[in-house]
């Protein structure tokens, strides 16, 4: 009977110490809260102006897939704003030096669009590869929204240089640039088939310049892309594609870009003012060429609208007037200034619309 006692005793014992043991263990650590989506990342879903009410995903992604070798592969993300603020990019911020982006200055005011345009260039790796843009908006309220862009730069094709690009050019201007396009792999039958039609302010011609032979494979084209005459004046920021005979990756894909400017552009290109009855608003107006000007002369002032003429006399690519509006009573008046300048014929029409008020 002692024994029995002793035995339950220890046993007592025994499950104390353990219970003391669990009880004096610390806690697991708590988990970490996840971090919330940036909410600038909202600003870039393609459909987020009709549909408010998403939820910002973690990152913004891009897949460019498998391409050529030496190709610049390009993106223009839509950019929204949908806030009852002005927003704009403040900064922008890559981690790969194959990575680039078109500067965008605009301010978004409330509901108005965008668009972001970034590079990748897959001449500065081989293989698959993803990086990364940071782009921060602001100033009032700041978020820095992630994207992601993925490209696979493919070792049997290569392009050669990687996009057309024309620059600036006058308008009526027509300019020819080329592109190589060479297959390396083995296969004997690869071909560029055809280039797929579109409504491009330029004219495509594809044509074979050489191919391996019966033993070997290798084939290699030439892309010829020839800026019309007739192009407005803007940007151009078009992509040429190309068809293949290859199952695994029939499209090819080549950027072209550029700028066609008119003989002169003025930036605004139309003014309005809304003053007091008395006092003096001025606004300054950019006058561009493509090639260095005067200003010789401004046609069209009166109403209280007047025009300060650039205050040097040399010849500049860029020239800046001074609109100004004096307005004696209340009312609302509107002008066309004429702008004349040393290009022969080349002048400019700048709308100006005043109102003035008690």
């Amino acid at each position: 009977m002692k024994r029995v006692l002793f035995s339950v005793a220890i046993a007592a014992v025994g499950l104390s110490l353990t219970a003391v043991a669990f009880a004096a263990q610390p806690a697991p650590p708590a988990q970490p809260a996840a971090q919330p989506a940036p909410w600038a990342n909202k600003f870039f879903l393609p459909d987020i102006a009709t549909n408010r009410e998403q939820a910002a995903p973690a990152v913004i992604t891009h897949n460019f897939g498998d391409v050529p070798h030496g190709t610049l592969c390009v993106h223009k993300f839509p950019l929204t704003n949908v806030y009852d603020v002005p927003m704009q990019i403040t900064d922008v911020r890559k981690s790969c030096s194959c990575l680039d982006y078109v500067p965008m200055t605009k301010v978004l005011q409330p509901n108005e669009t965008a668009e972001l345009t970034v590079t990748m260039n897959t001449a500065k790796f081989v293989g698959q590869n993803a990086q990364t843009f940071y782009v921060t908006v602001g100033p009032k309220f700041v978020s820095t929204a992630v994207l992601r862009v993925t490209a696979t730069s493919r070792t049997d094709v290569s392009v050669n240089p990687g996009a057309i690009s024309f620059g600036t050019v006058p308008l009526g201007t027509r300019l020819n640039q080329s592109v190589q396009v060479k297959y390396s792999g083995r296969s004997r039958e690869w071909k560029v088939t055809e280039v797929v039609p579109g409504t491009y302010p330029f004219e495509v011609k594809l044509s074979e310049v050489s191919r391996g032979g019966p033993l070997r494979g290798g084939a290699e084209y030439q892309v010829d892309v020839t800026l019309n005459g007739n192009a407005f004046p803007g940007s151009i920021s078009e992509q040429i594609t190309l068809k293949t005979n290859d199952a695994t990756n029939p499209l090819l894909h080549i950027g072209v870009t550029g700028t066609v400017v008119a003989p002169l552009e003025l930036a605004p290109s139309k003014v309005r003012f809304e003053t007091k009855v008395g006092e003096l608003a001025t606004q300054r107006v950019l006058v561009r060429a493509a090639k260095p000007f005067k200003v010789v002369g401004v046609d069209g002032a009166g109403d209280g609208i007047t025009v300060g003429l650039p205050a040097t006399t040399a010849s500049l690519p860029v020239q800046v007037i001074v609109v100004k509006f004096e307005p004696k009573q209340p009312g609302a008046v509107a002008r066309h200034l004429r702008i004349r300048t040393d290009l022969g014929e080349a002048s400019a029409l700048l709308p100006v619309e005043g109102e003035g008020t008690k």
